[in-house]
């Protein structure tokens, strides 16, 4: 009977996931469950073993369900977040099973696993960004109808940016701006490719806008591609083993180095391996349920968190609550808010100097230029110098006045730079380029010799705090030696 039951609300799930997702999505969970202790209760193993089925059904129906292209309904969304933690969850357990007998490293080298595919699926989420801008722009440069152009570039193919092309082709074929048949037919998007198009088009400088966007890709692949000596991963992957090494150490090999010192010197441990024991005591017992606690949170929190940030894209006009908190943070750090308003500066004054060179306001400019993927808090600083330039203060006090920085301002002079503004912009725009580049690089040049540093440092502690309790032992030993 419960086995009877279990496949009718199988079916009931099914046809509710097509027609009403949403109280497929909310509903299914509570069924199940309550199915499952039931059944388990009673001990029915064959409704057990189709009741997990009810839910999973109903995820992958609402996942797949047709909606208005038009609208991102929240069931679709949710469901499909849901399946993807499911899959990462399954792939991780199964890779530690695969793994257990190395132990700790088999647990670790999943984990890294893991890792690169979440990293792969990263990059290649800006690969096929790259592929689809760089088509559009070409489409665009052969002054082509963009709807003709995409359609024979997707002809002949079924792979993904094949269909992508063909998706954001229906649109512009049904009137839409590009900019909306991008968001619409390829939601994943980078969001300052889309923001960046979006503005280009109310001041009528698209190509202008594609060819900026494409030398940006072109700049990110080319970092990437570059050889790095040392992955950011290695000093945690050091810091992780060093800790389950030294964990064995004090729990089972100091304490007989103690004793034996004990008994046949009368002495103690070098100082060296009583501090070693007196920090690891504090870290892995004092305060281990903290640390533990905390890196549970990283785990199960920030960790899915930062992956979801690396895969959404970001919304410019509507911003997640993720993205304005990272924004936050990233803007009053001593460090990040020089990077964040260096990047900022970038995309602002490339945009106010395609704007001015078609021939609009300032106000007008400015007014574009907050619609871009930049720092939240940038923009709230865009916006007051929009207010002041609207009421009528000069241009260049009102850009100092709201810290978009003296070199802007300045540009915008018109007692010192009157019809130079143009190629100022234009020379900022270099400056604020390459001084990211350059800062970027900087940092990461002195960033990584220093963490070598400390953990060379650490290491070398580590190794000199274990091993000097055994040449106390054998000093000790040799006295004993009578010739």
């Amino acid at each position: 009977m419960f086995t009877v039951v279990a496949i009718i609300l199988l079916a009931l799930y099914i046809y509710l996931g097509r027609e009403e997702p949403a109280i497929a999505l909310v509903t299914s969970p509570f069924v199940t469950g309550a199915l499952f202790v039931l059944v388990a209760t009673e001990e029915h193993y064959a409704a057990m073993v189709v009741t997990p089925f009810i839910w999973l059904a109903a995820l992958i129906t609402v996942a797949v369900s047709k909606r208005d292209p038009g609208s991102d309904r929240w069931p679709q969304t949710y469901s499909k977040w849901i399946l993807v933690t499911l899959m990462v969850l399954i792939l991780f357990v199964a890779a530690c099973g695969v793994f257990a007998p190395l132990g700790v490293f088999g647990i670790v080298f999943a984990a890294l696993l893991l890792g690169s595919l979440i990293a792969y699926r990263t990059t290649s989420r800006d690969a096929t960004a790259a592929y689809v801008i760089s088509t559009i722009g070409a489409s665009m440069r052969q002054n082509l109808p963009l709807p003709m152009a995409l359609e024979s570039a997707a002809s002949g193919f079924a792979d993904d940016h094949s269909r992508i092309l063909r998706r954001i082709q229906k649109w512009l074929v049904q009137g839409y701006s590009l900019s909306e048949a991008i968001k619409r037919g390829y939601p994943q998007c980078p969001g300052q490719v889309t923001a960046m198009i979006a503005a280009a088009e109310r001041i009528d400088q698209l190509p202008f806008a594609i060819k900026a966007i494409e030398a940006d890709m072109v700049t990110r692949a080319d970092d990437r591609r570059k050889i790095r000596p040392i992955h950011p991963l290695y000093p945690v992957i050091l810091v992780i083993f060093m800790f389950f090494m030294l964990f064995g150490l004090m729990m089972f090999v100091m304490p007989q180095f103690k004793t034996v010192l004990a008994e046949m010197v009368g002495g103690a441990l070098p100082r060296a391996t009583q501090l070693l024991i007196e920090i690891f005591q504090f870290v892995a017992f004092d305060y281990g349920w903290l640390i533990a606690l905390i890196s549970l949170l990283l785990l199960l929190v920030a960790v899915p968190l930062s992956i979801r940030a690396r895969i959404r894209p970001r919304r410019p006009r509507e911003p997640y609550l993720q993205s304005r908190i990272a924004d936050f943070v990233k803007w009053h750090l001593p460090i990040l808010h020089r990077f964040e308003k260096n990047y900022s500066l970038v995309q602002v004054v490339e945009l106010l100097r395609l704007s001015l060179n078609a021939g609009c306001t300032v106000d007008e400019a400015i007014d574009s230029a907050i619609g871009l993927d930049v720092n939240n808090c940038f923009k709230r600083q865009l916006r007051r110098c929009l207010d002041k330039v609207q009421r009528g203060d000069r241009i260049a006090a009102a850009i100092r006045k709201s810290g978009l920085g003296s070199p802007l301002a300045w540009a915008f002079d018109d007692k010192v730079n009157q019809g130079n503004t143009l190629s100022i912009l234009e020379t900022l725009e270099s400056f604020y380029r390459s001084n990211y580049s350059y800062c970027v690089n900087l940092a990461r040049f002195i960033l990584w010799p220093c963490v070598m540093l400390v953990l060379g440092a650490t290491v070398g502690f580590v190794v000199y705090a274990i091993f000097s309790p055994g040449i106390v032992v054998i000093n000790s030993l040799t006295g004993l030696v009578t010739p």
